[in-house]
């Protein structure tokens, strides 16, 4: 499991940050300060961390610098949230050592992408945790699973008795708030048949059909629950 750092003084824009970055699967600190974050980042040795702005004590830029000369600090990727826009200040920002900058407003996907690129994950789509009941259909059998969580392109589902890599089977799920019935044909790309500290025993799922308009849809779903006040329990 990975660890994430958050440097925020604001505590809403805080608490967004933290929803959003522990839905994505990530643990993490949270700290309103450079002083608390310095001591946080040596303590845990984060794998990545995200500064805001409106830091008391240091500026971004300082703040930055001050962890890329700490020889335990330095290869973890800093990402910086910012109101500006200011095209000399991205490339202030990048010069110090981010190693990307998201502006606020600030698009889900854009800071998505950007977490997933600092933590070098192979991650490409958005999966949230949304617990439902699965309906699966692999020939003539027919059976109930719950999900753990879903994705633009997929869904990972809980199972002491996952199937085999490239079985291919149906597919079926409403979401939370939509009465459509989703009904894909899909195949599993990975399984578990144990618990771990990250995932329980289970088996991960693409499906295979999905349209592009489908696709936006739940992309649209997605963003909306990872910054949402309440999800489904797991």
């Amino acid at each position: 499991m990975k660890w994430v750092l958050i440097i925020e003084p604001s505590q809403a824009e805080r608490e967004h940050l933290k929803r959003i970055v522990g839905r994505l699967g990530y643990r993490l600190f949270a700290a309103e300060n450079g002083r608390q974050g310095l001591y946080y980042a040596q303590q845990s040795l984060p794998n990545a961390i995200v500064i805001g702005e409106g830091v008391m004590d240091f500026t971004p830029m300082e703040l930055c610098r001050i962890f890329k000369e700490d020889s335990s600090l330095a290869d973890a990727p800093i990402l910086h949230v910012s109101t500006s826009g200011d095209r000399t200040y991205r490339a202030e920002a990048l010069e110090a050592g981010f190693a990307d900058v998201v502006q606020r407003p600030m698009s889900i996907r854009h800071f998505f992408q950007s977490l997933e690129r600092c933590l070098s994950s192979t991650r490409k789509n958005i999966r949230v945790p949304i617990s439902i009941p699965v309906q699966i259909l692999k020939g003539l059998e027919q059976f109930s699973l719950w999900s753990f969580n879903i994705g633009e392109g997929g869904l990972y589902l809980k199972t002491m008795a996952p199937l085999p890599s490239e079985t291919g089977l149906g597919v079926q799920f409403k979401l939370p708030g939509l009465r459509k019935l989703f009904d894909f044909k899909g195949s599993v790309i990975h399984s578990l048949d144990r618990d771990t500290g990250e995932f329980p025993a289970g088996m991960g799922i693409r499906f295979t059909d999905i349209s592009e308009t489908i696709r936006t849809i739940f992309g649209l779903y997605m963003e909306y629950h990872l910054t949402s006040a309440e999800l489904p329990a797991r």
